[in-house]
């Protein structure tokens, strides 16, 4: 068994995260992003309006991109290796964007488990 998962609310969304994941000494101007880091990862959300649309990441090597439904909406996953870093990010247009930073090999599991837990409005889940 892995260890512990707590959900917690950041930058207006709302995520499971497991407990090694703490904030970083990081603060965005208007509150809209938030940093956690912990257990050699390190997750951004964005919920601004200014949030990675994450379009321009096609030439990464190992880029892959697919879809799928977090809580009620269509969200696009994007999955790249670039310098000894494998990055796993999500937006969901319009309302927010998540990445997790990993070490290069490690796996993406965790990652994933992570970005699909992610709900946008109070009460939403992905089960």
């Amino acid at each position: 068994m892995g260890p512990p998962w707590a959900s917690l609310r950041v930058a207006g969304v709302a995520l499971d995260v497991p407990d090694q994941l703490a904030p970083s000494g990081e603060r965005s101007i208007d509150g809209s992003a938030a940093v956690l880091e912990g257990a050699g990862m390190r997750l951004t959300v964005d919920a601004s309006p200014f949030a990675d649309t994450l379009t321009r990441y096609t030439d990464k090597p190992g880029y892959e991109h697919w879809r799928e439904t977090v809580g009620s909406h269509t969200a696009d996953f994007v999955l790249f290796e670039e310098e000894g870093i494998r990055t796993v990010a999500m937006n969901i247009p319009g309302r927010a964007t998540a990445v997790v930073h990993l070490p290069a090999g490690a796996e993406r599991d965790v990652a994933l488990q992570i970005l699909r837990s992610i709900r946008t409005d109070q009460g939403e889940s992905n089960d």
